[in-house]
C-alpha cells in the first residue's frame, strides 16, 4: 500500500512538472533573445519552508490508564455507606465504600474474652499454687484421711456382722463404697497436694502456650475482617465504575468499584512488521514520538516508549508496543479515548531536515530524485543542487528530504530557462507566488 502511495504521488508530480514545463513559444523565444541581447535574466526564488510536524510513521491506538484497579471486599457483607462516585478525584488511603461490621465486632469481642481467660490460666500454671492454697489442701487431706481411717474401721466392723449374718448385704455395701470414695478422695487430694508444691508440669504449660498463640492468631484474623468492612483507595486517581448500589449484599471477592490513574496515560498500538526497525531504532536514537488525542487534535503530547513485545501476534503478525504520555491536570484524557501515535524527525540526530518547496523547482525528476537550481547572494551565480524527495506538501509544494537547508535560495520562477553557473538577478517571492 505503501509503494503504491510513493508511485502515484510520484506521478502526480511528473504529471505537475510536465504541464508546468508546457510554456507557449514565445516565452521561452523571448527568454533566450533576452540572455542573447546582453541582458541579465531575472528570477524568482524562495527559501525553503520547514515543516514543524514531519511524521513519519503514524499509529492508531486507544488510551488506557497506567495505574489501574478493580478493587473488591475480603469479606461479605450488606453495603452501607457510600464515600465516593464515578467522576470523583480520590488520594491515597480515602474511604470509598463501607460494609456492616455488626457481626465482626462481636466475633472480636469473643475471641478477645477467650483469649483473656487462656492468658490468665497460663499465668496460673507458670507461677504455682499460694501458700495460702496450699495450706487449705493440706487441712482438706487431713480432714480426708481421719474420715478414711474411721470409714475402714467402720467397714472391718460390718464384715464381722455379715459373716456372722448379723448385718445385712446392704449395709455391708454402703460401708464399703464409704470407704472406697475416702480412699478416692485422699489421692485426688495428695496429688493436688504434689502438683502445687512441685508446680506445673512442662506439658501442661506447653499447651496452656499454644492455646494462647491460638486464640491471638484467631484476635489477628476477627481484626482483620473488621478493617476489611472498609475499602480504601490504594492509590490517589478517579473513580471510573462503581458497581453495588446502597444496601445491596457484597460477596467476598467480587468487582465492587473501578480506580484509574490518569496522571500517566498508555497507549498500546500494534506495529506492522516492515515499521517495528524503525520505531525501536528511533527509541534507542532519541528520536521523538508525539500522541495526537481525537478530543484535542490542535495539542500535541510527548510521548515514550514504555514497552514493546519481541514475538509477533498470531492472528495479526504485529508487534504490541505501548507509549506512555503525561497529560497536565486541565487535559481532560481519559481511558478508551481515540489516539494517534506519531514518530517525527529529531533535528539533533539527523543532518537533514525535510522541508518544502514550490513544485516548479523540481527539475530532472526521476523516481524520487531532482535537481533544482540555487541563488548564491553574493555573486549571483547558479548552482545545481541534487534533492531527494517524498510527496506533496500541500497543493503547490513538495517535500524535499535531502540536499537543502532553510537559508538556501532555490529558483522557484524561471528555473527551466536557466543553467549551471548563469548570473541572473534574483527578486524574493511571496507565499501566493508574486515576485517582492
Amino acid at each position: 500500500m505503501k509503494h503504491r502511495f510513493i508511485a502515484m504521488t510520484m506521478s502526480g508530480i511528473l504529471l505537475c512538472l510536465a504541464v508546468m514545463a508546457c510554456k507557449p513559444a514565445g516565452s521561452e523565444e523571448k527568454a533566450g533573445n533576452s540572455t542573447d541581447s546582453g541582458r541579465i535574466q531575472t528570477v524568482g526564488a524562495v527559501h525553503p519552508e520547514p515543516l514543524a510536524h514531519d511524521t513519519r510513521i503514524t499509529l492508531p491506538g486507544r488510551a488506557r490508564s497506567a495505574t489501574r484497579a478493580t478493587l473488591f471486599f475480603r469479606v461479605s457483607g450488606p453495603l452501607i455507606r457510600v464515600h465516593a462516585n464515578p467522576g470523583d478525584h480520590v488520594t491515597q488511603g480515602d474511604l470509598l465504600l463501607e460494609l456492616d461490621d455488626r457481626d465482626f465486632k462481636r466475633q472480636k469481642a469473643v475471641v478477645e474474652s477467650g483469649l483473656a481467660s487462656a492468658r490468665a490460666t497460663l499465668m496460673k500454671l507458670k507461677a504455682g499454687a499460694r501458700p495460702e492454697d496450699i495450706k487449705i489442701i493440706e487441712t482438706n487431706l487431713a480432714a480426708a484421711k481421719n474420715d478414711l481411717n474411721l470409714a475402714e474401721k467402720e467397714l472391718n466392723r460390718y464384715e464381722m456382722l455379715y459373716k456372722n449374718q448379723a448385718a445385712s448385704e446392704q449395709a455391708y455395701d454402703r460401708a464399703k463404697n464409704q470407704a472406697a470414695s475416702l480412699a478416692a478422695k485422699v489421692s485426688a487430694l495428695e496429688e493436688q497436694l504434689g502438683r502445687d508444691r512441685g508446680g506445673a508440669r512442662k506439658e501442661d504449660v506447653m499447651a496452656a502456650t499454644a492455646a494462647v498463640k491460638e486464640l491471638e492468631a484467631r484476635l489477628a484474623i476477627a481484626r482483620d475482617q473488621l478493617a476489611d468492612t472498609r475499602l480504601v483507595a490504594p492509590f490517589s486517581g478517579v473513580v471510573t465504575r462503581r458497581i453495588p448500589d446502597l444496601h445491596e449484599m457484597v460477596a467476598q471477592g467480587a468487582p465492587v468499584m473501578t480506580l484509574d490513574d490518569l496522571s500517566h496515560i498508555e497507549i498500546p498500538v500494534d506495529v506492522p512488521e516492515v515499521h517495528i526497525g524503525q520505531i525501536l531504532a528511533a527509541a534507542k536514537a532519541g528520536e521523538r514520538y508525539s500522541a495526537v488525542f481525537l478530543t484535542q487534535k490542535d495539542k500535541v503530547f510527548p510521548a515514550t516508549l514504555s514497552e514493546y513485545s519481541s514475538r509477533a501476534d498470531q492472528a495479526t503478525g504485529t508487534y504490541g508496543c505501548v507509549f506512555t504520555v503525561t497529560p497536565g491536570p486541565e487535559d481532560l484524557i481519559f481511558p478508551g479515548m481515540t489516539a494517534r501515535i506519531r514518530l517525527s524527525e529529531n533535528l539533533e540526530t539527523h543532518g537533514d531536515r525535510a522541508v518544502a518547496v514550490p513544485l516548479e523547482s523540481l527539475l530532472g525528476v526521476a523516481g524520487n530524485s531532482a535537481h533544482v537550481f540555487l541563488v548564491d547572494p553574493k555573486t549571483r551565480t547558479l548552482d545545481r543542487r541534487a534533492v531527494s524527495f517524498e510527496a506533496l506538501a500541500g497543493d503547490s509544494k513538495v517535500k524535499v528530504t535531502k540536499g537543502l537547508a532553510l537559508t538556501d535560495l532555490v529558483v522557484a520562477q524561471g528555473a527551466a530557462f536557466v543553467r549551471q553557473g548563469q548570473t541572473v538577478e534574483y527578486k524574493m517571492i511571496q507565499e501566493k507566488g508574486t515576485v517582492q
